[in-house]
């Protein structure tokens, strides 16, 4: 009797087992579903299948993939910790036999400028360019070469990256966030001479008053020794102390006037009620549109291949 029910049990298990079990994902059209989502900006549902595909996927291809989408997910949520992690991991496990080895690499650069790590991002990026000459991202490389200069404020030397991207990629995505980057810069160069000339005329109003008020520290002391000494035997004294009292008087006059200028440059060396300082703000902010425009474009041309490659 125990035989027969240990046998039933084990045909129940198997019956179960049968029914009951998933057949094995098509990995590779989940990795596709996966891209999709990130590139319609449903990130954080492609981070999450993403993630599936590299724990439960046995489609090694895929798998490997996934690593590299699951980097630029992470980026686009700002979790850059992860992102370097993910992007590392692809980069050095995977290296050239992967399809998107060559990105990968452009956006290590592009995740060490977000990470703030500029002179990096400049290493990384030059790197990109010397190996991968003909990507099509090497504008973009350029540009972001650019931009880690601007934040350094080697501008003269991110103005040259610029034009690059302005002069031999005229068709690039960046072309146009360069050119509206060039006039930031001009602004910004614009705005350094006016604060470098307000500080030399403050440096030299400071000077100028210390010197008046050493003058007047003397006039002080020579009215308070005419004041003290025997002035009733001179009738000179009396003409000499008015004299020195209209000479204290205009320079407590000169003083007042030039702490009052001084006061006024400090204030525009702060850039307070500054019309420029709020123009390059806009411009600023414009800039940064048009890198979000610039990775949207990107994103369409990645999803118009993708269909022209299921159409073939």
């Amino acid at each position: 009797m125990t035989k027969k029910i240990s046998f039933l049990l084990i045909i129940i298990t198997l019956v179960a087992t049968h029914t009951f079990s998933a057949p094995d994902k098509n990995w590779l059209k989940e990795e596709e579903k996966a891209r999709k989502l990130f590139k319609a900006g449903k990130t954080d549902e492609a981070i999450i299948l993403f993630r599936e595909i590299i724990l439960s996927s046995n489609n090694e291809k895929v798998k490997k993939e996934s690593y590299f989408w699951l980097a630029l997910a992470y980026m686009n949520t700002d979790k850059y910790d992860l992102a370097e992690k993910y992007l590392e991991y692809y980069l050095t496990n995977y290296q050239k036999d992967s399809a998107n080895y060559a990105e990968a690499n452009y956006q290590k650069g592009r995740l060490l400028f977000l990470q703030e790590q500029y002179q990096s991002s400049i290493d990384q990026l030059n790197l990109f360019i010397k190996i991968f000459p003909d990507d099509s991202l090497i504008p973009n490389a350029y540009y972001w070469i650019g931009e880690s200069l601007y934040a350094l404020g080697q501008f003269d030397d991110s103005a040259f990256f610029f034009h690059i991207v302005i002069e031999k990629y005229p068709n690039s995505f960046k072309r146009e966030a360069s050119i509206y980057k060039l006039k930031l810069i001009e602004h910004k160069k614009s705005e350094l001479t006016l604060q470098n000339l307000l500080k030399w005329s403050q440096e030299q109003f400071i000077a100028t008053l210390n010197k008046l008020k050493i003058k007047e520290k003397t006039l002080s002391e020579a009215l308070q020794q005419y004041q003290s000494g025997s002035s009733d035997s001179d009738g000179n004294n009396s003409e000499r102390i008015a004299q020195l009292l209209a000479e204290k008087q205009l320079l407590e006059n000169k003083i007042t006037e030039l702490e009052n200028r001084i006061q006024i440059l400090e204030q525009a060396a702060t850039g307070d009620d500054s019309a420029l300082a709020e123009k390059m703000k806009q411009l600023e902010l414009r800039t940064q549109l048009l890198n979000q425009k610039e990775e949207a474009l990107r994103l369409l041309e990645e999803k118009l291949k993708d269909k022209e490659q299921s159409l073939e």
